[in-house]
């Protein structure tokens, strides 16, 4: 009896620990590494706007109209749409892009819940001049 009572007690604490932190809570400079080493080969994220060459350039994108990006060729299922670029519609796309919005021409799968919020972080700081 003593042996479930402690197995019980362990999966409490463990469940506490999976409480979900929120994108408050997201760091924005971890974000800037996640983005180096998953986005950066494809997007830009430079002042003049300039795009990649296998994605558009991606400040600002926090709180644009997906597909609107200006010298982009979005696929018809992005410019579409008409999905606002939210944290929550950020983290759904960078969960599963394909499955966000079928036909798109980007397949992206970010499994990690933290390193999703801390791109998001990192992407709202990317204000547009």
């Amino acid at each position: 009896m003593k042996s479930r009572v402690i197995f019980g007690a362990v999966a409490v604490s463990l469940t506490c620990l999976a409480v979900p932190r929120a994108f408050a809570q997201a760091d924005s400079a971890a974000g800037q590494a996640v983005f180096s080493q998953k986005c950066a080969s494809c997007h830009t994220v430079t002042p003049d706007l300039a795009h990649g060459l296998l994605g558009p350039n991606l400040v600002g994108v926090v709180g644009r109209t997906a597909g609107t990006m200006a010298a982009w060729d979005f696929s018809p299922a992005l410019k579409d749409s008409k999905v606002i670029w939210t944290e929550e519609n950020l983290n759904k796309w960078l969960t599963d892009s394909a499955a966000f919005a079928a036909g798109v021409k980007m397949d992206l799968k970010v499994p990690s819940r933290f390193e999703r919020e801390d791109v998001i972080a990192y992407l709202k700081t990317l204000k547009a001049k």
